[in-house]
């Protein structure tokens, strides 16, 4: 219990330390020792606090938890060539919150992290649409060779919101 107290107590303090990145920190009687633990988070490597997910659909679909998230930056490409418009319904909020490193999961509230969806060879502009537990602010379309970042926060055990905060050419 108390290993997990320390790696969410690190987590809120160093917020960029990520899944897979949980540092390895000598206990030194009943606090940690602190060349070690200045040696562990000096340790981390920033490029795995980024996931690159390609995505080949060819029809609307339903977004799976893993392919957003995971990481400080999670980048989503779509290269398929869609037939119509393409909805991208995101997941259930618990489907989302399911899919995060266990640590996060006992107290995901307050979660946060950048999602980019880039529309690169679709020849259509992607939407994405709610899902249980979700609230959309913003702009959800992404035209054709675009991307368009999102914030994800997770609000409670229950509800997320997904906050358009930007576009630029892919």
């Amino acid at each position: 219990m108390r290993k997990i107290r320390i790696a969410q107590i690190i987590g809120a303090l160093f917020p960029a330390i990520g899944p897979g990145q949980i540092p390895n920190i000598p206990d030194n009687g009943t606090v940690p020792d602190q060349i070690g633990l200045i040696n562990a988070i000096m340790g981390i490597n920033p490029l795995q606090e980024a996931i690159y997910n390609a995505d080949a659909a060819t029809a609307s679909k339903t977004l799976s938890g893993a392919e957003m998230s995971g990481a400080a930056q999670v980048f989503l490409a779509f290269t398929g060539t869609f037939g119509a418009g393409g909805a991208l319904t995101l997941p259930t909020v618990a489907n989302l919150i399911a899919s995060l490193p266990s640590v996060v999961q006992a107290n995901p509230v307050g979660i946060t992290w950048q999602l980019r969806v880039i529309n690169v060879a679709t020849t259509q502009t992607l939407t994405m649409t709610t899902n249980t537990g979700w609230t959309l602010a913003g702009t959800m379309t992404v035209s054709t060779t675009t991307f368009r970042d999102f914030v994800v926060t997770i609000t409670s055990a229950t509800t997320a919101s997904l906050q358009a905060v930007g576009s630029g050419n892919a």
